[in-house]
């Protein structure tokens, strides 16, 4: 019996965790302190569903890297012992630490995500944000729909693309987005006519895929709070808290 896969509520809460402990702290050490059990962590919790993050992904991910680390390491604010100044450009003791901790904090930031973005079903969390009302059922139907349609808009500018040079023209960009633009206005206007005879802008629907959390999906949650909030709590302790709020 495969086991029962984790909500997507709690998968999207769980790695969003760094995002909200980081912002407070510009120091590299709370990334380090926080990273490394909070990967662990959701790894354990979501054994089953986990996948590897593609090639592309992790190739993204390092050049967001290099890019932040080296842009606050030449022009971050000098501090500490001077390394390197020349015009706009400066190294110093302080860019150094600026630089390792952007780097930390995107790839703490990005891991969790990328680990366990596979999993997270968006038809899922819409409709437990309907469901509990966090959202109205509308609001919840049209993003849907239109997380639906991105593949169908990209389909559009291909075809789009292909059309014209089959007409022997250019495909400028500008040409292109507005033909596709047109294209999916259209298709918006029939698909609302459809929702609204299938009877979608009534109240109470019944979402056929919506889920109770389960304890399982509370403990991940919970616990990968709690992972921040003492990774927090050990940075201040060890005296290398550096708050981002001045």
């Amino acid at each position: 019996m495969n086991p029962v896969r984790p909500h997507s509520v709690a998968l999207i809460v769980a790695s969003a965790v760094p995002a909200l402990i980081v912002v407070w702290s510009v120091d590299p050490w709370t990334p380090i302190i926080m990273g490394l059990p909070l990967i662990a962590f959701i790894t354990a919790m979501t054994s089953g569903v986990v996948k590897r993050p593609s090639s592309a992904a992790l190739t993204a991910l390092g050049i967001a890297v290099a890019t932040a680390g080296v842009a606050s390491l030449l022009y971050a604010t000098p501090r500490g012992a001077i390394y390197l100044d020349w015009g706009l450009i400066h190294v110093s003791q302080g860019s150094l630490e600026v630089a390792l901790a952007a780097m930390l904090r995107i790839i703490v930031i990005a891991l969790p995500a990328m680990l366990v973005g596979s999993a997270v079903s968006a038809h899922e969390f819409l409709a437990t944000c309907a469901v509990r009302r966090l959202l109205p059922d509308r609001v919840a139907l049209a993003t849907l729909i239109a997380l639906r349609l991105v593949p169908v808009i990209a389909s559009d500018l291909d075809e789009t693309r292909q059309a014209r040079r089959a007409n022997g023209r250019t495909s400028p960009p500008f040409a292109v987005a507005l033909t596709a633009l047109v294209i999916s206005i259209r298709r918006a206007v029939r698909m609302s006519d459809v929702a609204e005879i299938r009877g979608f802008s009534r109240t109470n629907r019944t979402w056929s895929v919506y889920r109770r959390l389960r304890f399982a999906d509370w403990a991940l949650m919970i616990g990968s709070f709690a992972i921040g909030v003492a990774a927090m709590m050990v940075v201040i302790s060890i005296g290398a808290w550096n708050s981002a709020i001045r």
